[in-house]
């Protein structure tokens, strides 16, 4: 069905989409550190929190290594959200509930559902639902701070959409679970068995020699309808059932599948205006200055100043 490359390959999309909330590496452990330096004590000995082969290792050592290993980061992080909400401010720009949901249902689109979502949140990059908001809240702010000058016509973006019109129909997404055997007669008899009342997940877990998927009952989670790490004719097998359906044997490279269709998710057309809306902002930032410079600007800006030694001064 797929080499081990292609699916340590498709995991890294997965991880690089979801990279884009962290602007640069900033997000974890800006807002993790600057919890952790808020609550930390101003007064008396430093509180053990873990030991090792009866050697302690305090809260102060703890926070020191932080400090050392991230706290350039941690520190423009702190910064940058400071000096973009006085420029938001003074420009009158605010980021509206609606403009929020927008944004997390765009960031969420590929995902099998609202929970996956704020899970891989957590498990990737161990941020919190309140704390994927705040930093949603924060890029957008920032987007609309970059473009506020920048005019987009309706015409352009008229001319985007007629180029673009596939980008913004909304793609099928199955949950599927596969059994994958070494031959033809392998698969026909698993379909035998499944098709006597077995349990998918057990045959599974007995014969099938995709090891990542054996593990989780075959189950490889949400493939959207042309996702192109998938064969074409599986996929539009997959297509043409209904949730419980099976079928097989169908042939991936020198292997053959049985699949099981879960879950098929028609994604709603979006809104027309929020389209447009979305097209507007991307050729708007296209024209603007990149994020990472409005950054640097609005420091400079607003007169930052770092009173410690390090090479964030440069």
């Amino acid at each position: 069905m797929m080499t081990r490359q292609e699916r340590v390959l498709r995991n890294a999309v997965v991880i690089l989409a979801v990279g884009t909330l962290v602007l640069g590496g900033l997000l974890f452990w800006s807002l993790r550190a600057m919890y952790i330096l808020k609550g930390e004590a101003g007064e008396g000995e430093s509180a053990d929190i873990a030991t090792a082969g009866g050697q302690p290792v305090t809260d102060r050592e703890w926070i020191d290594e932080l400090k050392k290993k991230h706290g350039d980061e941690v520190l423009l992080g702190i910064l940058n959200h400071i000096v973009v909400d006085k420029e938001a401010k003074a420009l009158g720009i605010t980021v509206t509930d609606t403009d929020i949901e927008q944004e997390l249902q765009r960031s969420m689109a590929g995902y099998g559902s609202e929970e996956q979502y704020y899970t891989q949140m957590r498990s990737e990059l161990g941020l919190s639902r309140q704390e994927v908001r705040e930093e949603a809240v924060y890029r957008l702010t920032l987007q609309a701070v970059a473009t506020k000058d920048v005019i987009i016509s309706e015409s352009a973006i008229d001319d985007y959409l007629a180029e673009n019109s596939a980008r913004f129909i909304p793609k099928k997404q199955m949950q599927l679970s596969m059994i994958k055997v070494e031959t033809y007669d392998e698969a026909d008899h698993v379909m035998d068995r499944l098709e006597q009342g077995e349990d998918f997940a057990a045959v599974a877990k007995e014969v099938s020699i995709d090891t990542e998927s054996r593990e989780h009952g075959g189950s490889i989670g949400m493939v959207e309808e042309d996702d192109p790490f998938w064969p074409g004719d599986l996929l539009e097998t997959a297509a043409g059932l209904e949730a419980g359906d099976i079928a097989g044997p169908l042939q991936t490279g020198e292997a053959y599948a049985v699949i099981r269709l879960e879950k098929m998710i028609d994604p709603p057309k979006p809104d027309e205006a929020e389209i447009r809306e979305q097209v507007r902002r991307e050729l708007a930032l296209e024209q603007a200055a990149p994020l990472q410079q409005v950054e640097s600007d609005l420091r400079t800006k607003y007169d930052t100043a770092i009173y410690i030694d390090n090479g964030l001064q440069d």
